[in-house]
């Protein structure tokens, strides 16, 4: 039996291919969780539904130059975030939050928005400077969902030693972070 990573690898070597049909199956598959997943950037499911049709009509246009080497839900996930991201920082730039009321909520999410950002970025410097193999294994499980044992496999270590490295990574970032509970239960504890 295949593992959705397999699948998923398989539908995009079909798009590669100009498979319209594979394209709908990885459409319908993603365009829900990941409009909802740019929605938590966003705040709004418009916006959100937009940077995800734009990023399928980015693979669709590409198909032929996009290359996935892992895992196809990492790379659409990390896709959405730059994007929403970007998207974030595009729509500060176009709203003076001096012309707003004091207490817009507009306000408050451009505001929120900046701290996650800040805090996100802060937090994968913090990812950078762990060692070599704690930060190879941290990333594989947090933002590629690999399970430890698809990590052992993958790495040629014990399922053990992924255990080891990813209490060591997390004992790091909980240290860096522990003043600030919104970036330990955001990236660490999911």
């Amino acid at each position: 039996m295949k593992s959705e990573v397999d699948v998923d690898i398989m539908l995009l070597k079909r798009i590669r291919e100009n498979d319209s049909r594979a394209f709908e199956i990885l459409f319908q598959k993603y365009h829900a969780p990941l409009c909802l997943f740019a929605s938590k950037y966003t705040c709004e499911m418009d916006s959100a539904q937009e940077i995800v049709q734009n990023l399928f009509v980015y693979l669709w246009e590409n198909r032929a130059v996009v290359h996935v080497e892992h895992s196809v839900k990492a790379y659409l996930q990390s896709a959405v975030r730059r994007n929403s991201i970007r998207y974030m920082q595009k729509r500060r730039s176009e709203v003076s939050i001096n012309e707003l009321p004091e207490n817009s909520y507009v306000v408050e999410e451009l505001y929120d928005s900046l701290e996650l950002k800040e805090l996100y970025q802060q937090l994968l410097e913090a990812i950078d400077l762990l060692p070599d193999q704690c930060k190879k294994i941290f990333k594989m499980n947090r933002f590629e969902d690999k399970k430890y044992a698809e990590i052992a496999r993958e790495l040629q270590l014990s399922i053990k030693t992924v255990e080891a490295q990813m209490g060591k990574a997390l004992k790091i970032l909980r240290n860096k972070f522990e003043n600030n509970l919104l970036v330990l239960w955001l990236f660490l504890y999911q």
